[in-house]
């Protein structure tokens, strides 16, 4: 069995109209879907969603233009904010971009973001990490030269790197 690809991420906001127009201005995703779960249902289902009798949920995916998915999330009821890199869970997405110093730029002067450092150049790409208006975190990356060798080649390199240099991590 292989997996086919990325799917999404999901990430919770406080408004979910207010999310939508954000991610639609800043980066031209399209709403697609839109749900939501009765407080009775998430009750069903509480092992997976670990929240207090009668919280709601409305729900929606947008999908990027170079494709790739953002789920939102608005609870009835939220809990405060809380982000540790260091403990175990999902703590960032990143999104491909062109030319970070005109990203930065833009989002420097939105005033509705954080900007947690300026961009940085490690192997020839290109980032930085930003709070969307949420408290989301968020790293906007620019592979340069990198992006066609990553996209055309990382199956036939991770082949490669399975069978040799990282033979280690797939013995049985």
């Amino acid at each position: 069995m292989k997996i086919r690809g990325f799917n999404h991420v999901g990430i919770t906001v406080k408004n979910f109209e207010k999310a939508v127009r954000w991610y639609r201005e800043v980066f031209g995703v399209s709403l697609i879907s839109e749900g939501g779960l009765t407080p009775e249902r998430i009750s069903e289902m509480k092992k997976l969603y670990n929240l207090p009798e009668g919280i709601g949920v409305k729900f929606g995916f947008l999908i990027c233009p170079g494709g790739g998915l953002i789920e939102i999330f608005e609870f009835t009821e939220t809990a405060p904010f809380a982000h540790c890199w260091n403990r175990p869970g999902t703590h960032h997405f990143t999104l491909d971009v062109k030319n970070i110093k005109k990203w930065y730029k833009k989002l420097s002067e939105r005033g509705d973001v954080e900007i947690l450092n300026t961009p940085q150049r490690d192997d020839g790409a290109d980032w930085f990490f930003f709070r969307d208006p949420d408290g989301n975190l968020i790293e906007l990356m620019d592979l340069r030269k990198n992006y066609f060798p990553i996209k055309y080649l990382s199956r036939p390199v991770g082949f490669f790197m399975r069978k040799f240099k990282f033979k280690k991590n797939y013995k049985v």
